[in-house]
């Protein structure tokens, strides 16, 4: 007589809610913690990992927008050359005196606006969404240019602690706008109808239509939070920066895709979780760090990056590899 064994059950539940890509993902990280704390003492230290938490907080949020994006079936290029409009828009509104909290909510709902529309011209057209994102990626680039005439907008210290204070000293307070973001993401993919739509819309498009969601509308909201987290990310940029500038936030589109892809996201759609992502994005902070504090020359950086990306992503999905 043949018994069915279910391993899964002799372990605890806490392992058992996580996918495999995302147990193989910690432990890449908590390996390339050990390496580099074996080669530099300095690295795992409070302060530095604060650091690369800070470091990663703008490309962390911007993330988060795109995967929402992605796991509705949709890619978002768009993000980078928004970003720097809304931070174009922001930084002549401060320059005219216009309060802060004037400035984060009008230029909150700039990037809002912008991300609504996007999903319209997107799902509208029925054109692919990445060639439909690429051609208002160019569109944005050209405002980005066009709203300062091509030049740098200086802050002159103004609005400076958005992105530069630090709570009681040690923790900046980009990273809690991450740490929230990325609960509130994950909630809402976990356990809202909404989440679960998009989840659907992007496993199964046909299916969901059959089974009365809305799917033009879903995939709308998707784009419209996408230019949110962008717009939002903005405001830290120049707060830290102390200045727009027209090419800002050039790498971000295909830094985020990197990032939700290395997290388990599929380019495709409806598979992956808001968990992986954030490892995904600390993962690449822990490159980049220590590919610094090495000392390695910014050219080969690339090189060595493009490299560990695909060996993550490689390792973060053997457990679907053996699922199939």
């Amino acid at each position: 007589m043949t018994v069915n064994y279910d391993k899964r059950k002799n372990m605890p539940k806490w392992i058992n809610s996580i996918k495999r890509s995302e147990i193989y993902l910690l432990g890449i990280i908590v390996i390339a913690i050990f390496i580099m704390s074996f080669l530099d003492p300095n690295f795992f230290t409070v302060r530095n990992l604060f650091n690369i938490l800070n470091q990663q907080s703008t490309l962390g949020i911007v993330t988060m927008g795109v995967t929402i994006a992605m796991l509705s079936g949709c890619i978002d290029l768009t993000v980078g050359n928004l970003l720097a409009s809304t931070a174009a828009i922001a930084a002549l509104m401060l320059k005219a005196g216009i309060s802060d909290g004037w400035v984060i909510l009008l230029t909150c709902l700039t990037g809002l606006v912008a991300g609504t529309l996007n999903g319209v011209i997107v799902v509208k057209s029925r054109i692919d969404t990445f060639i439909a994102t690429l051609g208002l990626m160019s569109v944005y680039q050209g405002i980005a240019l066009i709203i300062p005439k091509g030049n740098n907008i200086y802050l002159q210290g103004k609005f400076d602690w958005f992105g530069t204070y630090r709570i009681a000293g040690l923790l900046p307070l980009p990273v809690v706008y991450f740490a929230v973001i990325s609960i509130l993401v994950y909630f809402i993919m976990r356990f809202t109808k909404f989440g679960r739509k998009l989840y659907s819309i992007g496993g199964n498009s046909e299916a969901s239509y059959l089974a009365g969601i809305n799917i033009d509308q879903n995939k709308i909201i998707a784009y419209a939070i996408s230019g949110l987290f962008a717009s939002f990310t903005s405001l830290i940029v120049i707060s830290r920066i102390g200045q727009s500038q027209p090419a800002m936030g050039t790498s971000y589109p295909l830094e985020a895709i990197a990032a939700a892809v290395i997290g388990g996201v599929a380019l495709s759609g409806g598979k992956g979780k808001i968990g992986g992502v954030f490892l995904g994005v600390i993962l690449l902070g822990l490159i980049r760090n220590s590919l610094n504090i090495l000392r390695v020359p910014s050219f080969y950086q690339y090189v060595m990056l493009g490299v560990v990306i695909i060996i993550a992503v490689t390792i973060s999905n053997i457990g679907e590899n053996k699922k199939r």
